[in-house]
């Protein structure tokens, strides 16, 4: 009788981005460590932290299966790119450090990608207490499809962005050199818009495996707005000159929704904060003139509170 042979699943690259949480990392790294698929490389980078976030992982360091890369401090954006560009893995998963996943996070991900090879494969999430975070979006279902066509429902449905609930391919963020923006908050929908587009498969499931921790002093609960409203701009001038180039129509409808999405966040930030922008650089008249098709057909209630907030703007004589 022959014995069966035993084939090894692909390895999966896991990124973990590393600065100032020591209070949560180990469990963070601990409920990677026990995935039910083991077939794990768990890629830790320590950017620059300036607690004992390493020193409380020692012990889960000896598994063979992880590797620490340390470099000086240049935020989450560049840990990120680190870890991708050390991934070995067919796929790419990117965990925050703060937050932690349960045992079948990677299997069914991975189960999903490799059943239609997908280039993208997204979960759902909830906070450690099972439920939806206050102001987000999680869920979203739909039939497998093309990236653009996948992102433009996103963009309908006003889906929160976040990268670490979903699968990437590796082979397909190398192909099309697709990085985290250094230096700005924001980067997961900046990150998100642009993967999508490359995207020629993406897959979304309903499976809850994500744990998202909220907790004082991080980047989104963080009192940070002249930073947040720098980040919101340098996206949207970027997609803005990608409108300006693109020869799609599909993609242009795309970039547009895109562009206004980042609006609403922006208009958000600049009415509940003192923020000022320079009229001779700002690009939120050419925004708002970019985004106007869109919004004229949107829901008449979220257009109308769009519309007040740039009213209350305009009020507060923000230099426009």
């Amino acid at each position: 009788m022959k014995k069966a042979r035993f084939i090894m699943k692909p390895l999966i690259s896991i990124v973990v981005p590393v600065y100032n949480v020591e209070k949560y990392i180990h469990e963070c790294l601990e409920s990677i460590l026990n995935q039910s698929y083991k077939n794990i490389e768990v890629i830790i980078v320590n950017d620059g932290t300036l607690d004992n976030s390493i020193a409380k992982i020692e012990d889960l360091l000896k598994d063979k299966r992880t590797r620490l890369i340390s470099q000086v401090n240049q935020g989450l954006s560049a840990a990120r790119n680190t870890g991708i560009e050390n991934a070995t893995g067919k796929y790419v998963a990117m965990i925050d450090s703060d937050d932690k996943i349960k045992p079948d996070f990677i299997k069914h991900l991975f189960d999903v990608a490799d059943s239609q090879d997908a280039d993208i494969v997204r979960g759902s999430f909830r906070d450690f207490e099972g439920n939806i975070p206050s102001g987000w979006i999680a869920d979203f279902l739909i039939e497998p499809q093309g990236g653009i066509e996948t992102l433009d429902k996103f963009l309908d449905n006003n889906t929160s962005f976040v990268v670490w609930s979903s699968l990437y391919r590796t082979e397909f963020l190398n192909l099309h050199n697709l990085r985290f923006t250094p230096g700005i908050l924001l980067e997961d929908g900046d990150f998100t818009v642009r993967s999508y587009l490359k995207a020629r498969k993406v897959l979304t499931t309903d499976y809850t495996d994500y744990q998202y921790r909220i907790r004082p002093g991080s980047i989104l609960t963080s009192n940070n707005a002249k930073r947040m409203s720098e980040s919101e701009e340098i996206i949207i001038k970027k997609f803005i000159n990608e409108l300006s180039i693109t020869k799609s129509d599909q993609i242009s409808i795309i970039l547009k929704k895109s562009i206004y999405s980042f609006m609403r966040d922006w208009t958000r930030i600049l009415v509940n904060n003192n923020v000022i922008l320079n009229r001779n650089i700002s690009c939120f008249e050419d925004g708002l003139l970019k985004t106007k098709v869109i919004r004229s057909s949107r829901p008449r209630k979220e257009k109308l509170k769009f519309n007040i907030k740039v009213i209350i703007i305009r009020l507060k004589n923000i230099k426009i």
